[in-house]
């Protein structure tokens, strides 16, 4: 296991809180799914470009701006330019934790001085007894 590589529930969770922050103002609107779907949008374009690491900076993918279903595209992408594995470091999940991962660091550069991410802020209580109001 490569201690260096943070682990995928960590990626996950970064990812969550990056975009939590994010949706609140530098981003409006934005979702997990379109994290999800524009990670894999630079992943796939280093891939086909060639690319051992990212670019320093990424540039915006070509994708239409009238793309119905932009998150299927980039997976249908992503089986595209990720053939079948014969290692832990080609397979679909690999190359998805990859992705978000350096998304995650894009957006701290970007909108975060490069610091990690914190847990996203509760949205409201939840009653400790879970009982149902009085009507």
């Amino acid at each position: 296991m490569n201690r260096a590589r943070p682990s995928s529930s960590q990626v996950w969770l970064d990812v969550v809180s990056a975009v939590d922050y994010l949706s609140r103002g530098h981003r409006p609107g934005l979702t997990v799914y379109d994290a999800l779907e524009e990670a894999l949008r630079w992943h796939i374009g280093a891939l086909v470009a060639g690319y051992d690491e990212y670019p320093a900076i990424v540039e915006r993918g070509e994708l239409p701006w009238d793309d119905p279903d932009a998150l299927r595209t980039a997976l249908e992408q992503l089986a595209l330019h990720n053939p079948p594995a014969d290692d832990e470091q080609s397979t679909s999940a690999y190359a998805i934790h990859s992705a978000l991962a350096h998304w995650v660091d894009q957006m701290a550069d970007q909108y975060n001085d490069g610091h990690g991410w914190f847990c996203p802020v509760p949205r409201r209580e939840v009653a400790a007894d879970h009982t149902e109001p009085a009507h």
